[in-house]
């Protein structure tokens, strides 16, 4: 008779997949911040298999891109890491506020024409038509209810807005001689 001894090593690493790269929005007007959940998968051929990721899932990311890096580890010690992207944008990249009165506010996003005008202690939301030419930007809303015609200067850091609510009935002027001494979170603010 004889005996013998058999080891099974697991020496093989887990298979982990981690989502694209993700976008959001921040999560309030001007928070210059947005909580992010992901769920990456990992698989094994022997074992159970556990995944850690730096940034953890559910964390709050600041403006811009940050890297986000997963690892799965199974029973043996094997692991396997992949990694994505979460990038944190304005809701409005553009403001524009009243030289004279401070309370008037156009908050405008300058790629999906989306917008907040605050105005006489009203709010006015919608998505309007942007027209972008070299540093200049131009929204137009010409709805049923409104119309709302803006332009900007990024160049000269200028801009003007107008608001007629109904059409024919002007609302609310907003004239900036200086985009970059503005307060856009009193729009926000505003009740």
């Amino acid at each position: 008779s004889c005996s013998f001894t058999v080891t099974v090593k697991d020496t093989q690493a887990p298979l982990i997949s981690c989502p694209g790269n993700i976008k959001v929005t921040e999560d309030a007007l001007g928070s210059g911040k947005a909580a992010v959940s992901y769920n990456p998968t990992a698989t094994d051929n022997c074992s159970e298999v556990t995944v850690s990721c730096n940034p953890p899932s559910g964390s709050t990311f600041q403006l811009g891109t940050t890297l986000v890096t997963c690892t799965a580890t199974d029973g043996a010690g094997n692991s396997s890491q992949c990694s994505f992207n979460v990038v944190v944008v304005r809701q409005f990249d553009i403001c524009l506020q009243d030289d004279s009165d401070r309370s008037r506010v156009l908050l405008i996003n300058s790629v999906t024409g989306d917008y907040l005008f605050c105005c006489g202690g009203s709010k006015f939301s919608g998505i309007g038509s942007v027209r972008r030419i070299g540093g200049s930007i131009s929204l137009q809303d010409l709805g049923v209810d409104r119309r709302l015609f803006a332009s900007v200067d990024l160049g000269f850091g200028r801009g003007s807005a107008t608001l007629q609510y109904p059409p024919g009935v002007n609302r609310c002027t907003i004239m900036d001689r200086n985009i970059r001494d503005n307060n856009c979170g009193v729009c926000s603010a505003q009740q």
